[in-house]
């Protein structure tokens, strides 16, 4: 009698182990499937971007900041796997795209830092950024736009700057309602036209 309730007891911690790891399956699958789709029953639409060469503004910006920006750009928008594709600047195969966003940035202010001030103290030699970000349908309105910082303060290279004002204008497009959302256009249009940023 002891031997019949102990292996029904065997049997029945076997089969609660089962359902157990079974349902956590079946509810990520479906959390997966209402991901993937949108509300209409049809897959997202993901956007892609391209990225406009720096516009200097009206400052007397070293070129070799203006290329770190842009680079520092396109790769921290990749890093990101919101877009569908990221272009550069003049890439043909853009126009092709039917959702794209173009990303424009311009400099705004900047303050020349010192290396070595900056390993002598920590409270002057800070090197400062500042753009204006502006993401735009291809048509050229305005879905996104945000000054953003970006500075060194206390150790590496000048251009590091350049490094993180990049990640910076990242991080507010991935804030964005549009970037990765796979919000159709109609909707896009419509917070445009609601003035919501």
């Amino acid at each position: 009698m002891k031997t019949s309730k102990c292996n029904l007891s065997v049997a029945c911690g076997a089969a609660l182990v089962a359902i157990i790891l079974a349902l956590p399956g079946q509810l990520r699958g479906q959390t997966g499937a209402a991901k993937s789709s949108g509300g209409n029953g049809t897959s997202a639409t993901r956007w892609s971007v391209q990225v406009d060469q720096i516009d200097p503004g009206n400052l007397d910006l070293a070129y070799s900041f203006q290329i770190a920006i842009y680079e520092n750009l396109v790769e921290e928008l990749k890093k990101t796997n919101q877009f569908q594709r990221v272009f550069r600047d003049g890439d043909l195969k853009a126009s092709e795209v039917p959702d794209l966003l173009v990303l424009k940035t311009t400099v705004e202010k900047y303050a020349a830092g010192s290396e070595t001030q900056r390993a002598v103290t920590t409270v002057s030699g800070a090197t400062k950024l500042t753009v204006r970000s502006q993401l735009l349908t291809r048509e050229g309105e305005v879905v996104r736009e945000r000054t953003v910082n970006g500075d060194v303060r206390f150790s590496g290279s000048n251009l590091r700057a350049t490094h993180n004002l990049a990640r910076n204008i990242v991080k507010t497009i991935k804030q964005s309602y549009f970037a990765g959302s796979g919000q159709p256009t109609a909707i896009l249009t419509g917070f445009l036209r609601l003035g919501i940023q």
